[in-house]
């Protein structure tokens, strides 16, 4: 399993970036290239199965994920299937001085042909990196259009 840590800070408010972050249909919207389409297929309490047809490391792949949502501050994702089954990315949003800390952390587990992809490690943080970027960007530009 590769494990990476992600720190970033937003100007935004704590509960500004984790509403665009755990709209979870929206999504798609805010980072079209990897997330082509999220649509939940259940729902119980703060628990949310989603059918996503996502793009990584240039491989568009069909999913199931869960996603819990512990508001204010506590985003999980979990890979139910697929090549990255058994993945999980748990996200953590503090207030901080000038905004909020996001932290990621990332558990990627590679099945069937994408335990190729493992011996990439450099090239999926990376990956994983810049779709953090473009991540919190997205929500500043969707902040800054609405206010």
């Amino acid at each position: 399993m590769l494990k990476i840590k992600l720190v970033r800070y937003s100007n935004l408010e704590r509960d500004v970036i984790f509403d665009i972050s755990t709209d979870i249909e929206g999504f798609s919207k805010l980072l079209p290239k990897y997330f082509k389409s999220l649509k939940i297929t259940k729902s119980c309490d703060s628990e949310y199965f989603v059918t996503e047809k996502i793009s990584f490391l240039s491989k568009t792949m069909e999913t199931q994920t869960k996603h819990v949502v512990k508001k204010p501050d506590i985003h999980e994702i979990h890979i139910l299937t697929g090549p990255l089954r058994n993945s999980s990315f748990l996200e953590f949003y503090e207030t901080s001085d000038d905004g909020t800390k996001v932290t990621i952390e990332v558990n990627l587990q590679f099945n069937g042909v994408f335990r190729l992809f493992s011996i990439f490690t450099y090239l999926i943080k990376k990956q994983v990196n810049k779709i953090l970027d473009e991540f919190l960007l997205s929500c500043e530009n969707k902040k800054m259009n609405h206010v």
